[in-house]
């Protein structure tokens, strides 16, 4: 038992039973004094009769027991061979010695001459004898791989998988097949195994394994020998770890072929990228690799085996898979396929959490990312530990709640688009809810190392070239590398307790340049944290000092140099890093503020006051030029170069700009002023973007940004008046700014093209008081008050501001015929026209007044509304024209005919009206008050509710036709037309009563009774297209099902209280969204479930949770696809793949939405259009007529109609 893993907790023996039935017996033994396995023993058990203490037995005991085993097979050996038997057994008395001198002695003949050296001394000489003696009589190399291979297996091999193994081994294949025999499928012959595992019988035995037959050693002295004797050689195990990892793939299952070939007497190992030379002719590729390729026969490996595909919750797990496989990659570094083949393989991931294996799946994600440090993987545990309690509740539900949670990072996160294409392959199988575009804000919390008590204490903190690590001083003079990811201080530099002022890296991360108030500079060697040199900074003459002492006021590197000035000193020092002594100085004009030097290591920038830069050589300490700029008041703060333009910026302490073209470096000629001193608030950061495109300017009370191609500020960004700055910086793709704001505990991001704040960021370790941007990730350090440092994934933080919101609740939401756009109203002044592809805010329609009624024709391309100011619009919804304005009547209701060449304008004092929409000419009055009116499918009628009457009015004369009167005191309290019949209409009147009436006979074609207080609490009503089914919802957890044609009512129940259902257009499917029971466990934030049930069995086909909430639901008419608005003003759309409707299953992969994750090019977000309305209306209605304006871009011709009568109240004329 001392032989057991701990990993398990094993040692423990928590999984021994103290009582056992009266028919089993237990044996186990363990040696005296190892993990104290024996004392806990005699702790579980006190009963000593059951202890047996096996003692070393004598060499007679043991040359007794060899005597009776060569009698058992009719042996035995002469008096002088057992000389030498006893010589043996004198040395060594284990059974197991024992054991092997007879598997020795065995085969000799009574005339055989032995001597001391027959036999071995010890159990390990006599192991390796009998290996020896297996390679004799099967082949060396066979042998050498086949007991590699079982040895290195973390659990064993089947006698099958060691067969399939060889066989894709060409060292073995080389050794053992005669190249006449070469055919397809190449594979070793079964018997050499089976010879194997005689030759070996009792040493490699079988164990079984979750119900798998396994060969493994008996003992673990032979897997020590074979691990020394076939194992020593590192390319060889790498090269055999690569290949049990292709087989557990099953890289070469199916049919395909790997390449062997047979040169010079000897079989190689060929590997496919010889073949590839790029000057040989791709057909003649092909023809030689064919030609040596071989078909090996290997089994396919899937993560689980299902016997009914239509049943695929019924598997029964590859286990050996499970077992081997991780274990395999890692140990050979294919950490492509350990991420792509097993980490980002839905399949793995679903099966892992089905057979309750959560954490070992973290483990290995986690496991995956220390071997790649890709951030995806890391992102994808973190995504996946914020799902636990959702996925194994309902593990079906896996691939909607991944894809709702990568989609909106998978533009920064790229290779997290595999799985997300995995999730689209196999997620409908369990679950039939796909997200197509996901508004998730992304949750994320960064890595935090508490560095000291208070932030004062921390003089400087730099990032370094791996992204985890970060070096940090300190005021008590320490110098630290912390690896942040696993809080480890990894090396630390005391400089002698010289009170840091700063510190500076190199480049390339060589030296570690440390400035102190003796004012000395200290070079050390930043691997070796070992101190190379100490130089001291002296003032000149020339100095500006009187009185007191001068310290480092900055200092600043290039690339074999160091460069530092003291406090109100004109001259700069420039220091050797390499010898570590001053070369000469620099003398400047002014007082030096800054000193910048090119990123070629040529040239020194000294900013001074009063505006001014001086140039020097680096080379040679030469001075080659000065400049001024005209705003000479302040100092230079700062200097950027830029390389690629030949321009050198100077940036003053108000934060004016002067731009200098470097070309001609002795004579720099002035470019671009750029004023900036209206502006009374000091300079607090300075960036250039990573393109050079851009330069970010923050200030305390402001933060610009500036194109560097054209000099003109192109966004700027004011704080409110009680609020200042403390930093800011791009993002990497410069669409976004990341800043923090002076006592706030947040990072804030706002989008530059639109200004809005996506994410807020919340710093739980206190008000952030710095913020460091890694200039080598894209990782921004952010520095709390409590001397904590957080540090943060720009890429992911970018993510946020990918997602459109229009900050206001959706209140509705109208699709185009053709499912690409998505037109949604706010309670705002606009209407906003996404794309239902992308998700993105394509264009803006604003109007002079809050916009309360919106209609689209069929295609989309015409858009009418209407707003609080009495107007109406005609939108060219392509080019966002307003081509037509009408003004005169609030509305509040508009519809639009089927046939798009008709709207009704429905207003509630005055007449309502019909109206042609390609010339705005009425057709007729309405003059009765209709509500919640719905047009018939044949366009001849308008059907709404007025008081306690169910009204058919006429689309062109405007006179009621039809009419249906309730009792008095009754009220209709919902309808709804059928689609498939236009003549029909159901409603519920306020008696519980549900009617089928005709529009055309006037009459009742079915009446249904439902239960008393049935309509107490009537939330929704739907109909299916055929009229046979209607769904009511009262505000509980129940589905209510309506059969109209046998009047029964069925109950289904739903996962929570229901807040919206809507029947799909063939009346399959009922999509709902319900708020989740409060007495449930919290979900990390679900505020609702969107689940899709199967009306045919009354079964949810697809369930995924809604972590905003939801203010407007909306169900496509042709493809299933469910459009949500959220309460910050965002859309979530999703589509329906019922796995038993094969015809839907191919929608995904012909879907446009889904062209985000396989087209790189449609990362670039689309430049939003606002448009604006007319100023000037081209029609103002009147109560009977409509009047014209004489510029009226519409062709306005007679609409043929009479003028109906009108009513006697007249209205003003609405210019």
């Amino acid at each position: 038992m001392e032989q057991l893993s701990d990993a398990d907790e094993a040692r423990k023996l928590w999984w021994l039973p103290v009582h056992l039935p009266r028919t089993v017996r237990i044996v186990v033994s363990t040696l005296p004094n190892k993990h104290g396995i024996l004392q806990k023993l005699r702790h579980l058990i006190h009963d000593e009769r059951y202890y047996v203490e096996l003692i070393q037995r004598d060499r007679k005991v043991c040359s007794q027991m060899l005597k009776q085993q060569l009698l058992g097979v009719k042996r035995k050996v002469t008096s002088g061979q057992q000389i030498y038997v006893n010589e043996a057994l004198a040395k060594c008395t284990l059974p197991m010695f024992v054991n092997l001198i007879y598997r020795e002695v065995v085969h000799w003949r009574s005339h055989k001459d032995v001597d001391d050296k027959s036999l071995c001394s010890t159990v390990h000489e006599s192991i390796e004898q009998l290996f020896y003696s297996v390679e004799n009589k099967l082949g060396q190399r066979f042998v050498f791989r086949a007991l590699g291979y079982i040895t290195m297996a973390k659990a064993g091999l089947t006698e099958v998988e060691l067969e399939d193994i060889l066989s894709l081994d060409n060292i073995v294949l080389g050794d053992v097949i005669v190249p006449s025999y070469l055919k397809n499928p190449l594979r070793i012959s079964y018997d050499l195994v089976a010879k194997l595992k005689e030759e070996l019988e009792g040493y490699l035995v079988e164990r079984q394994v979750r119900n798998v037959t396994l060969m493994v050693w008996a003992n673990r002295h032979l897997h020590l020998i074979a691990q020394k004797l076939y194992l020593s050689n590192e390319e060889d195990v790498h090269q055999m770890h690569s290949l049990l990892a292709e087989y557990f793939l099953g890289a070469w299952s199916g049919g395909r072929k790997k390449i062997f070939t047979y040169d010079n007497n000897h079989f190689t190992s060929l590997n496919i990228s010889h073949h590839k030379n790029p000057h040989h002719q791709q057909s003649h590729e092909k023809t030689s690799s064919d030609k040596y390729s071989y078909d090996r026969q290997t089994p396919e490996q899937p993560w689980v085996f299902q016997c009914n595909l239509l049943e695929p919750d019924i598997f029964f797990v590859n286990h050996r898979k499970m077992t081997e496989l991780v274990y395999h990659l890692t140990r050979s570094g294919r950490t492509d396929d350990l991420m792509f083949g097993v980490i980002m393989n839905f399949s793995w991931l679903y099966t892992m959490i089905k057979i309750g294996q959560f954490e070992k799946a973290i483990t290995d994600i986690d496991l995956a990312y220390t071997c790649s440090q890709e951030k995806e993987l890391k992102f994808l545990a973190t995504t996946l530990r914020s799902i636990k309690v959702k996925v194994l509740k309902n593990p079906a539900s896996l691939s909607a709640e991944l894809q709702q949670r990568l989609l909106p990072v998978v533009t920064s996160l790229p290779k997290l688009r595999h799985l997300l294409l995995e999730c689209d392959k196999d997620g409908p199988k369990y679950c039939s809810i796909v997200p197509l575009h996901s508004s998730m804000d992304v949750t994320y919390s960064p890595e935090r190392l508490p560095l000291c008590s208070s932030y004062i204490q921390i003089v400087e903190i730099l990032p370094t070239l791996a992204p985890n690590i970060v070096l940090v001083a300190l005021e008590d003079g320490s110098i630290s590398t912390w690896d942040v990811e696993s809080r480890q201080l990894l090396r630390q530099i005391d400089t002698a307790r010289s009170v840091v002022l700063g510190i500076r890296l190199t480049t390339d991360e060589k030296y570690l340049v440390v400035a102190t108030t003796k004012n000395t500079l200290l070079i050390y060697d930043n691997h070796k944290s070992c101190l190379l040199s100490e130089v001291e900074i002296k003032g000149s003459k020339h100095s500006g000092v009187t009185g007191g002492v001068a310290f480092i006021n900055g200092f600043t590197l290039s690339t074999h140099h160091a460069l530092a000035w003291l406090e109100a000193s004109k001259d700069v020092s420039v220091i050797d890093l390499v010898y570590g002594w001053p070369l000469y100085q620099f003398h400047c004009w002014y007082e030096v503020t800054c000193v910048q030097c090119s990123p070629d290591g040529m040239y020194a920038f000294c900013g001074q006051y009063l505006n001014t830069t001086s140039v020097f050589h680096l080379g040679n300490g030469e001075k080659l030029s000065t400049v001024t700029s005209e705003f000479s008041g302040g100092f230079v703060k700062s200097i950027l170069v830029l390389d690629t333009l030949n321009q050198m910026v100077m940036i003053d302490n108000e934060g004016s700009l002067s731009v200098w073209n470097t070309k001609e470096i002795t004579n720099p000629k002035l470019m671009e002023d750029y004023d900036c001193r209206g502006d009374e608030s000091e300079v607090v950061g300075i960036e250039l973007s990573e393109d050079q495109r851009s330069i970010l300017i923050c200030k305390a009370r402001s933060i610009e940004v500036l194109d560097t191609k054209i000099w003109k500020m192109l966004e700027k960004f004011k704080a409110k008046r009680t609020e200042r700055f403390v930093a800011a910086v791009l993002s990497k793709n410069g669409q976004s700014i990341v800043a923090s704001m002076e006592n706030t505990s947040s990072i804030f991001v706002w989008r530059r093209d639109s200004g809005q704040c996506m994410a807020s960021l919340i710093e739980i370790s206190g008000a952030i008081v710095k913020l460091i941007k890694s200039a080598h990730h894209n990782l921004l350090l952010s520095v709390a008050s409590s001397g904590v440092l957080s540090v943060w994934d720009i890429d992911i933080i970018t993510a946020m501001s990918n997602i459109d919101k229009t900050g206001k609740k959706i209140q509705t939401l109208q699709l185009t015929g053709r499912e690409d756009y998505v037109f949604t109203m706010d309670g705002s002044e606009a209407v906003h026209k996404w794309n239902f592809s992308t998700g993105f805010i394509e264009t803006v329609f604003k109007h002079e007044g809050m916009v309360e009624n919106c209609v689209l024709t069929s295609s989309g391309d015409l858009m009418v509304t209407s707003d609080d100011k009495s107007s109406q619009y005609i939108w060219q919804t392509n080019t966002g024209e307003n081509i037509f304005r009408i003004n005169g009547q609030r509305i509040s209701q508009l519809l639009i005919t089927h046939n798009d060449q008709f709207v009704v304008s429905l207003c509630e004092q005055n007449a309502s009206r019909v109206w042609r929409l390609a010339t705005g000419n009425k057709v007729c009055n309405i003059l009765v008050s209709l509500q919640n009116a719905l047009i018939t499918t044949a366009n001849t009628f308008l059907v709404g509710t007025s008081k306690n009457k169910l009204l058919a009015v006429s689309l062109w004369s405007g006179s009621v036709s039809k009419k249906f009167v309730c009792d008095d005191g009754i009220s209709i309290v919902n309808f709804k037309l059928i689609p498939d019949c236009p003549d029909c209409v159901v409603f519920i009147t306020s008696t519980e009563t549900v009617f089928i009436w005709s529009v055309a006979d006037e009459s009742v074609c079915r009446r249904v009774q439902l239960p008393a207080n049935f309509l107490k609490n009537l939330e929704d009503f739907q109909i299916s297209p055929n009229g046979k089914l209607g769904i009511v919802s009262k505000g509980d957890e129940n589905i209510n099902v309506l059969d109209l044609h046998s009047g029964k009512l069925r109950l289904v129940h739903a996962a929570g209280i229901i807040w919206r259902q809507k029947l799909s257009r063939d009346g399959r499917y009922l999509v709902y969204v319900c708020f989740r029971n409060c007495d449930e466990d919290d979900e990390a934030g679900v505020v609702s479930n969107l689940i899709v049930m199967r009306l045919a069995d009354g079964k949810s086909i697809g369930t995924c949770s809604l972590y905003k909430t939801p203010t407007f639901l909306s169900l496509s008419q042709r493809a299933l696809n469910i459009i949500i608005g959220f309460e910050d003003g965002s859309i979530g759309t999703y589509t329906v793949v019922d796995r038993v409707d094969a015809a839907l299953k191919i929608k995904i992969a012909t879907s446009n939405s889904r062209q985000i994750v396989n087209n790189a090019s449609q990362k670039v977000r689309p430049k939003c259009g606002n448009h604006s309305f007319k100023t000037v209306a081209d029609c103002t209605w009147r109560e009977s007529t409509e009047v014209f304006s004489r510029d009226s871009p519409i062709n306005v011709s007679d609409s043929g109609e009479g003028e109906s009568t009108t009513p006697t109240k007249k209205t003003e004329v609405l210019q």
